[in-house]
């Protein structure tokens, strides 16, 4: 029984040897893992390395933890622009809104103080090592509130031949909160809406209230409440549009011996819009007049582009002009003349008694009658084969070039043949 006595000491030794070696191995695993991660940093580290580099972009400060009692009023700086370190794989993808950049309000008294600016990186591998400005001036008030009313502000215009006419925002006022001397500005909240090309009304469930001051000037740094508004504007139609003739105001008489044989209009009906009582009050027969045309001693056609004597209030679709032809032709009319009659082909030994004249009616443009003389109208009467006695020969009338033979007066010529006189 010896060998129990020994045990005890038996036990410790193996255990301490057991542990001995679990220690050493222990050892060496970390010693492993240490120069593993050591490599792959060197590694990484040479193929892609660390640059510093200036953000190409601002970020926006926030201010936090501000005292329930005071406010912001002013701030020496909006933004900073900062130095980062990182791979370039990081850089590449940085944007501003992988930065927070924060002013701690907190603790700070009414008065003018100068706090740091701390800027934080969303990106772990990314190292902020520079901020300009490190530190900014802040301007500090007793906090304050009132009620201003809602402005709306309607954006563009509605189409053509519409408009605004009522416009309501649901509530009509917000409250205003922040520095004192800033909340003494606020003249308004601005409810902007977009009516651009509105045909019917415009209702926006969400609009953003915008503080203002008594100029328009929008104003930083206030808190409003409700900070949107439901907000409708009613666009009623404004201009109608109607379809009129257009009557061209022709003054004047063309020269003596002309007609006005047609009037063209290009185009003849125009599309007029504006408010309805100044379209009811045009004459829809007379439709719209013209600028003067003189058509005064005109012998030929007279062509003018003229304007379109609109009312007042009113437009007209695709121009204010038209074109416009007076067509101008010769009067047609009658002329009658006095022409002694010729006698041809008369027998020999037989001699003619002189007849009476004829009476030659021509028609024809009038300034052409009004240049014939009898001696251009030609009238035979032909003997030919007749003896003596008297006889009614048909006439032969040749008229001037340009007129016709309406009549004549005989129309038959009374012609006495008798013996020639030895």
């Amino acid at each position: 029984m010896i060998w129990l006595a020994h045990l005890p000491g038996a036990l410790w030794f193996l255990a301490r040897g057991l542990l001995t070696s679990v220690v050493g191995n222990i050892s060496l695993a970390v010693l492993a893992v240490a120069l593993a991660t050591s490599l792959w940093l060197f590694v990484t580290n040479e193929e892609n390395p660390k640059e510093v580099q200036t953000f190409n972009s601002a970020i926006p400060i926030k201010f936090v933890n501000a005292p329930n009692d005071l406010a912001l009023a002013n701030a020496s700086d909006a933004s900073v622009r900062i130095t980062v370190e990182a791979t370039k794989s990081d850089l590449s993808g940085l944007r501003s809104t992988d930065f927070d950049a924060t002013v701690n309000l907190g603790g700070i008294g009414a008065g003018q103080t100068t706090i740091p600016v701390d800027v934080t990186s969303s990106n772990g591998r990314v190292n902020v090592v520079g901020i300009t400005p490190s530190r900014i001036d802040v301007t500090i008030e007793q906090s304050r509130s009132k009620e201003v009313p809602v402005q709306i502000v309607p954006n563009g215009s509605p189409q053509q031949g519409f408009t605004a006419v009522n416009q309501t925002a649901s509530p009509n006022t917000a409250t205003v909160t922040g520095a004192e001397s800033v909340v003494n500005l606020v003249d308004s909240v601005a409810a902007e809406i977009g009516i651009t090309g509105a045909r019917v009304d415009v209702t926006e469930d969400r609009v953003d209230l915008k503080p203002r001051d008594a100029r328009g000037g929008e104003l930083a740094r206030v808190k409003v409440s409700p900070q949107t508004a439901r907000v409708t504007v009613d666009i009623q139609q404004r201009d109608f549009s109607r379809e009129f003739v257009v009557t061209p105001a022709i003054t004047g008489l063309p020269a003596a011996g002309y007609n006005v044989a047609a009037v063209n209009v290009d185009p003849a009906l125009v599309t007029i819009s504006g408010p309805l009582d100044i379209l009811q009050s045009i004459d829809a027969v007379k439709g719209i007049s013209t600028d003067e045309i003189s058509i005064v001693d005109a012998r030929t056609d007279v062509v003018r582009q003229v304007q379109l004597a609109l009312p007042s209030g009113v437009r007209v679709q695709g121009g204010g002009t038209v074109r416009v032809t007076v067509s101008v032709k010769p009067a047609r009319g009658e002329a009658s003349f006095r022409v002694v009659a010729q006698i041809r082909n008369v027998g020999a030994g037989l001699a003619v008694v002189p007849p009476a004249d004829v009476t030659v009616t021509l028609a024809g443009d009038i300034p052409v009658l009004q240049s014939i003389t009898p001696e251009s109208i030609v009238v035979v009467a032909d003997a030919q084969g007749l003896e003596a006695g008297i006889h009614a020969i048909p006439l032969q009338i040749t008229p001037p070039p340009g007129t016709t033979v309406a009549r004549s007066d005989p129309g038959q010529l009374g012609v006495a043949l008798a013996p020639r006189q030895p």
